[in-house]
């Protein structure tokens, strides 16, 4: 690993505000809103924007909503979110690089969604919650506006 770069395990949330959560190695955000028939609503904020909204639903549940790392910046991390499914509380993220694998239990947010922060750069993320096992791509952050 080259020399400057922080790389470590799993991060801790801090709260910025009421229902808004920061993650620390990435510097995103995390917003509690409330979607239509009052259900609760995830918004996740990188530095360049507004990246997703996931609104609880009935129909179906989108238990892996997306992936993300830093690319090649001096700070590595990668992170992943989505929803809880109906039938867990808990979810564990494997992410996993060309010669190495971190799995870790997700924090949950506002009874309803889930994220993994970790302090590596990786290229997917598997999330484990009850019955539900679903894969994604972990892409590269997106750029800031202007940039």
């Amino acid at each position: 690993m080259p020399e400057g770069r922080s790389c470590t395990g799993l991060s801790t949330l801090t709260a910025v505000e009421p229902g808004e959560l920061r993650l620390p190695l990435s510097g995103w955000s995390l917003r509690i809103a409330r979607g239509s028939a009052d259900r609760p609503a995830l918004e996740v904020h990188s530095p360049a924007g507004l990246i997703d909204v996931s609104v609880v639903g009935t129909l179906s549940v989108s238990p892996l909503r997306g992936g993300r790392h830093s690319g090649r910046s001096e700070r590595c991390w990668s992170l992943a979110w989505g929803q809880l499914p109906p039938d867990a509380d808990v979810v564990e993220a494997s992410f996993r690089g060309w010669r190495r694998s971190l799995s870790v239990q997700a924090y949950t947010v506002a009874d309803a969604f889930w994220v993994a922060e970790v302090g590596d750069r990786f290229r997917s993320v598997t999330c484990s919650a009850g019955t539900t096992r679903t894969t994604r791509r972990v892409v590269k952050e997106p750029r800031l506006r202007g940039s």
